[in-house]
């Protein structure tokens, strides 16, 4: 793909996957990038810092819509490849209000899906989630299962379900219409730039250095469910390699990092990273496990390496850090509720 004629329309580009995915197509020097999102999803002075890295360039150009809307399909003229990142993506906040999941998740991503396909675009990149596997049985006792993408589905949220969907139909789309789809199943995405939303315990790594920076205790929930954490710019990387390679076409493939993390193994290793960092001596309180919270597993890499030509670059270690050195250079953006 020569990204100097290609032009790209990036649902969500204001959010924190979307934006880091609209720096790496600004870096291949892409067309022009349309960046759609309703910029409903933080207050501005959070949501201005992810749209710094781009707002000055030549080729990116911002349209305030909302995907569940269905006049959309104007803003698709003489796109090429789409990347659907736009979503309601909080799994806590989807159980609780499931009609906005839906109106988000299912309703806003058919009309992504039918104005891609009424537009002639060439490749449809959708963001899916490691939520759709829920809890899954470990081929090796004691061990923290694989989760590999010929699984059976498992959703255990309204928001799982909904990104499943999102599978099924842009598969279908691919197998009916002939509208080259490619599924991403992010595996629990932190770095710079996040910023957790009220009353949710996604985003774990942030809240965690919020708090400890805060000088307030990390809260675990739970403790025994394992995640895969996997960097932002690896992330926005597979996204991009996605729509680059060919023959993944119709195919979900899982984007992480291969390597399994327990949540209170996680808490240890951020409170030894910022006592060795800034001297700070961190707490860790328990609680709960929260509704529809999976137990989790980690990736299975190896259709990523095959489909996407993507390995993950950044460590658990390394990534944290980098995402205390960010917040640390941007203390007014931890928000009072966290």
């Amino acid at each position: 793909m020569k990204w100097t004629r290609t032009n790209v329309l990036v649902t969500g580009g204001s959010g924190h996957i979307g934006s880091n995915v609209v720096k790496k197509l600004i870096e291949r020097k892409a067309a022009t990038i349309r960046v759609m999102d309703n910029l409903n999803a933080y207050p501005f002075n959070q949501l201005k810092v992810y749209g710094k890295e781009f707002q000055d360039a030549d080729c990116v150009e911002m349209v305030r819509a909302d995907i569940a809307s269905k006049d959309i399909g104007e803003h698709f003229k003489d796109v090429d490849v789409v990347f659907h990142l736009a979503a309601y993506a909080d799994v806590a906040a989807t159980i609780y209000n499931p009609d906005e999941d839906f109106r988000t998740n299912v309703l806003g991503t058919y009309n992504v899906l039918k104005s891609s396909l009424d537009a002639g675009v060439k490749k449809y990149v959708f963001a899916s989630s490691a939520a759709v596997y829920g809890n899954q049985p470990s081929s090796t006792p004691g061990e923290p299962p694989v989760f590999h993408e010929d699984m059976k589905p498992n959703p255990l949220s309204t928001y799982a379900n909904s990104k499943l969907w999102g599978e099924y139909e842009a598969n279908l789309f691919y197998k009916l219409y002939g509208l080259p789809t490619t599924s991403l199943r992010y595996f629990s995405v932190y770095g710079p730039m996040q910023i957790p939303k009220p009353k949710s315990h996604s985003w774990v790594i942030a809240i965690f250095l919020m708090r400890a920076l805060k000088g307030k205790p990390m809260v675990v929930f739970g403790g025994n469910q394992v995640r895969d954490f996997t960097y932002i710019d690896d992330i926005a990387e597979a996204t991009v390699k996605a729509a680059e390679a060919s023959g993944n076409e119709g195919e979900a493939v899982n984007v992480g990092t291969g390597v399994p993390t327990r949540i209170d193994s996680l808490a240890e290793t951020i409170k030894k990273i910022v006592k060795t960092k800034i001297g700070i001596e961190s707490t860790i309180d328990y609680g709960p496990r929260p509704k529809g919270d999976p137990l989790g597993g980690y990736a299975d890499t190896s259709k990523a390496k095959k489909l996407l030509n993507f390995t993950p670059q950044v460590s658990l270690e390394e990534g944290i850090t980098k995402t205390l050195d960010w917040l640390l250079e941007n203390k007014n953006l931890t928000p009072d509720y966290v």
